[in-house]
């Protein structure tokens, strides 16, 4: 964006803004859109040579296509039609837990060609998808034929995109994605999704879910639980959501219903490995030998889970001290 005597355009995406850059990669005349949230953070970027990329000169970048498993899919007709024999291309990507890669390459002359790629936060990636028409359309010279991607009513400027991306960034701070977490970031911006509206249940519940946790992460514990229960209203018998709702009422000092809240997780997902261990620490004390049984199914739908070392040794400490006192 900063070198000198390159072409930059701006416009709204949405809440954030978009920025696409005129460059050259590898001697090749490309463009970057690069996208930014209303913060000012890049949330992720296309990129798109028109001409290709020869892979043969990039092994670190065709290793991690090798990896991959692609999606075959027709160019659209404007791409198509400039070059004979360019009928089809390639899709991959990758979904990590903070950053998703997509690609797309054409063959030309039996060589494959990079002429999309991207990286996007994981959360956005379903608002920044490098397969669509307006990009695809400009892999192909000459550039200026095509008309610059553009977002209309229908997409960046419309309530549900809006929605999604305040979901996004509630999503970005709360499993802090660039840094740290920022609960209160996460919890305004899961206010606003939901306050604005999200034609999807599938992304009303999860808002209403991950308030629930913003919400417990503050310590405001009734509005965590009331939060859950409009999740699990709009999609009943999610096994995660039903396990962190009795986790909430276990802070809440609610044994009950914690109890009930993870045999009902388990019942729901038999092999559920943090509800079984949830389920034998809220009952250990009034019901050991239950408490054993969950220990030994945790530790046996756990395995070598990563993240999960602690609660394993501690699961083991526990399952000596109840088999001991057992005998």
């Amino acid at each position: 964006m900063n070198e000198a005597g390159r072409r930059t355009e701006r416009a709204p995406w949405g809440l954030g803004e978009e920025i696409t850059a005129y460059r050259q990669t590898a001697g090749r005349e490309s463009e970057y859109h690069l996208f930014f949230d209303d913060r000012g953070l890049l949330v992720g970027y296309i990129g798109i040579l028109y001409e290709g990329l020869d892979l043969a000169g990039q092994p670190d970048y065709a290793a991690w296509i090798a990896k991959q498993i692609p999606t075959e899919f027709l160019l659209p007709a404007g791409a198509s039609g400039r070059t004979p024999g360019l009928r089809s291309g390639r899709f991959y990507g990758d979904q990590g837990a903070r950053v998703s890669g997509r690609a797309i390459v054409v063959t030309q002359k039996d060589r494959p060609m990079l002429f999309v790629d991207s990286n996007v936060l994981t959360s956005y990636a379903p608002l920044l998808s490098p397969y669509k028409p307006e990009y695809l359309r400009r892999i192909l010279p000459p550039a200026e034929a095509a008309p610059r991607p553009a977002y209309g009513p229908g997409d960046s400027e419309s309530r549900d995109f809006i929605g999604r991306q305040h979901f996004s960034k509630g999503e970005v701070a709360h499993f802090g994605l660039c840094g740290e977490k920022a609960v209160d970031v996460a919890l305004e911006a899961y206010q606003r999704a939901i306050e604005i509206g999200l034609s999807e249940p599938l992304y009303q519940a999860e808002a209403h879910h991950r308030l629930g946790l913003s919400y417990r992460d503050k310590g405001l514990l009734p509005q965590a639980a009331a939060a859950m229960e409009t999740s699990l209203k709009i999609r009943p018998a999610i096994p995660e959501v039903v396990n962190h709702l009795g986790k909430v009422h276990a802070l809440m000092g609610d044994k009950p219903r914690a109890t009930e809240a993870f045999q009902t997780a388990i019942g729901l997902k038999p092999n559920y490995a943090n509800a079984h261990f949830n389920l034998a620490e809220i009952i250990e004390d009034t019901q050991p030998r239950r408490a054993l049984t969950a220990y030994e199914n945790y530790l046996a739908y756990t395995e070598d889970t990563p993240g999960e070392q602690e609660r394993i040794e501690k699961a083991k400490k526990r399952i000596e001290v109840l088999r001991k006192a057992a005998k």
